[in-house]
């Protein structure tokens, strides 16, 4: 295994680990994804060994995601926002692609229509993201604060239309997202360091 393989391999595992207790929405809670103008540009990943400039072009896709065996993923992070909450949505395939999961279980468990959603924030030049906590999703289905249910042991669907699945992002964001801990960051890259 190379040096760049091993340093990646710590972010991967996490990654899966982090998905083995996935939360995926029933549908997702806009009708079209659009591209959040302030993505587009160079982002530094900085994690677990890793050093990586990516680049985000102007319909936010990128072609620079770290993904496994050295070889980077094709990815569009294109979603939406509420208020200062910004969300990419992805397909259970595309959710498998950004983590270096091909082919495992989030296509085979989440339902036809389903997507996983990074709730993601802006701060000068600082990129925040979080994966939703399926621990804390459930417990708030098991409470009855959220409409959902369990898939698999650690798997869970929120569910609800389009407009009550955003309601819920609004008013809930807590009982789905522990913004406390960060799951990854990026800063950006000033234009003057590339072309």
């Amino acid at each position: 295994m190379s040096a760049a393989a091993r340093a990646l391999r710590p972010l991967v595992l996490a990654a899966l680990a982090l998905c083995a207790g996935c939360v995926a929405f029933e549908r997702s809670p806009v009708a079209e994804r659009r591209c959040d103008r302030d993505l587009p540009g160079y982002w530094r990943l900085r994690a677990e060994g890793i050093d990586k400039t990516l680049r985000i072009d102007a319909r936010c896709h990128t072609e620079d995601w770290p993904g496994l065996r050295e070889r980077p993923v094709a990815l569009d992070l294109t979603g939406f926002a509420i208020g200062e909450d910004r969300y990419i949505v992805l397909s259970p395939a595309e959710a498998e692609r950004a983590i270096g999961a091909e082919g495992r279980s989030l296509t085979g468990a989440a339902p036809a229509g389903a997507v996983f959603l990074v709730l993601y924030r802006i701060e000068d030049g600082r990129i925040s993201a979080w994966l939703p906590d399926s621990q804390r999703a459930l417990a708030a289905i098991a409470r009855g604060e959220l409409d959902g249910r369990k898939l698999e042991d650690r798997f869970a669907l929120v569910q609800g239309d389009a407009e009550r699945l955003r309601a819920t992002l609004a008013r809930h964001t807590d009982l789905l997202y522990d913004t406390r801990a960060k799951a990854m960051s990026l800063q950006r890259v000033p234009s003057k360091e590339h072309p």
